[in-house]
């Protein structure tokens, strides 16, 4: 059977103002590096989701409702609403493309003989986080917890963060006239936590343990991508790596685009185990300012946090005191990811009473000041706009790469920056607890070798 074309866009449609936008996920995130295989997906919702009982919400006094929670939505209620129909009378067929699915086994030529691969892979990239010294007994001197409780960071002259015992290997591959594979030399060196790749292709890595059978992981490194795989609670960690990498390679220290997705309390589970979230909101807050973030800010960036449906929250993010009043950062837009079924219904009921288990999430888009002595506000009339697309995997959101894009001066010569990402973008410079995470081998497979009936029913067969 013949390849399928490679989708170069993940839109699947979108209107003439570019407010109402659907898009499918695994092809957002599939486009976004440039990629010819398929990223593979849990199935596609089909019909909307009953809440648990533990999650209905509890009967509240007038006085215990937020009327600002209220009215911020049905302003997004009413927005969906239009968007969903204007969608719905524009696109006949289901609102994702075909997926093909993810089993819990790993890719042939993996050889990990293990019940839950993912947890595996979360907990492995823990201990590649973890600095050296770390590793050894608790009592042990550690330079760089002493200089750092004394307010002290080393810049120059760092070493990068390594993790005992492990090696990571890269290579190139090319694709031959003949469509096979062509390996090229093989670079072998001890496992470092942050890394950039400088060639205009895709880099192999595999990350193996010496004496340990069976303990081998593959990933796709992205063109000139660049990834900090650490505890964004330590960011004098990063600040040193930063300084080091970007003086190696001659890179940038200042970004166009910075994006995150920060573990707010609740939101999901799965999270909760790379991120420390037990101090609730004002812990990840401070967590946040910690950063310097706008250290790293070039005028007139744009900037990107994720939040999810708590007015609480979005305080911490734009009001008094706030991050981005911190990073002196303007609101502009609000973009809304609807989460829908293959129908296009909500996933939830829309007008569910918890907070918590709306079926939407925000993106708050700010713009950072163009010099030095201008302060940022708010803009009066904040852009909203609507995004379409039907969930997969859990917490996996649509990569925003090719909208984004548009508010880039030039979209082929940027800098980006993307805290707490789970996946690598070619260009882009990634930094989190689990920035390696869809970019796995076990998450992808060769376009060539899969076939039609794995679409939506039925488990990918692995070769």
């Amino acid at each position: 059977m013949a390849p399928h074309p490679v989708i170069r866009s993940s839109i699947l449609y979108q209107n003439a103002a570019r407010d109402i936008t659907l898009v499918d996920i695994p092809t957002s995130i599939a486009v976004a590096q440039g990629r010819s295989d398929v990223l593979l997906s849990t199935p596609p919702l089909e019909a909307p989701i009953e809440p648990k009982e533990d999650y209905r919400p509890k009967a509240q006094t007038p006085q215990a409702r937020e009327p600002s929670d209220a009215a911020k939505h049905a302003v997004y209620k009413t927005l969906i609403q239009q968007a969903l129909a204007d969608i719905h009378s524009n696109v006949a067929s289901e609102w994702c493309a075909p997926r093909r699915l993810l089993t819990q086994r790993p890719q042939h030529g993996d050889t990990m003989d293990i019940d839950d691969p993912e947890k595996e892979l979360e907990t492995q990239m823990r201990e590649w986080a973890a600095c050296e010294d770390s590793k050894g007994d608790d009592n042990a001197f550690d330079l760089q917890a002493m200089m750092a409780s004394l307010g002290a960071t080393s810049e120059h002259g760092a070493t990068p963060i390594v993790a005992q015992g492990w090696t990571a290997s890269y290579s190139a591959a090319r694709e031959a006239t003949s469509g096979t594979q062509v390996a090229e030399t093989v670079t072998r060196e001890p496992w470092s936590s942050s890394f950039h790749n400088p060639e205009k292709t895709s880099l192999h890595m595999t990350v193996s343990k010496e004496g340990q059978l069976g303990a081998k992981y593959r990933f796709t490194i992205p063109p000139h991508s660049t990834f900090f795989l650490g505890d964004t609670t330590q960011p004098e960690h990063f600040r040193t790596s930063f300084r080091r990498i970007t003086d190696e390679h001659t890179l940038p220290r200042h970004f166009d685009l910075v994006l995150l997705d920060p573990p707010w309390p609740n939101r999901s589970a799965k999270r909760k185990n790379a991120y420390d979230q037990s101090g609730g909101m004002p812990y990840i807050k401070r967590m946040l300012l910690r950063m310097d973030l706008e250290a790293y800010m070039e005028h007139n960036a744009l900037v990107g946090v994720w939040v999810t449906n708590k007015s609480t929250l979005r305080e911490h993010v734009l009001g008094p005191g706030g991050l981005f009043e911190t990073w002196n950062v303007g609101l502009i837009e609000e973009w809304i990811w609807i989460k829908t079924t293959t129908k296009g219904e909500p996933m939830f009921d829309i007008d569910t009473g918890a907070a918590m288990r709306k079926p939407y999430e925000v993106l708050l888009l700010g713009r950072a000041a163009p010099d030095s002595w201008t302060t940022m506000a708010h803009a009066t009339n904040v852009k909203l706009r609507v995004i379409a697309a039907v969930p997969g995997i859990h917490s996996r959101k649509p990569c925003l790469k090719e909208l984004l894009e548009e508010y880039m001066p030039d979209s082929t010569d940027y800098a980006a920056l993307e805290v707490f990402s789970r996946y690598l973008v070619p260009g882009w410079t990634s930094w989190g607890n689990e920035v390696l995470k869809y970019n796995w081998n076990y998450y992808w497979a060769n376009e060539a070798v899969v076939e039609a009936r794995s679409e939506h029913k039925l488990p990918m067969r692995m070769a």
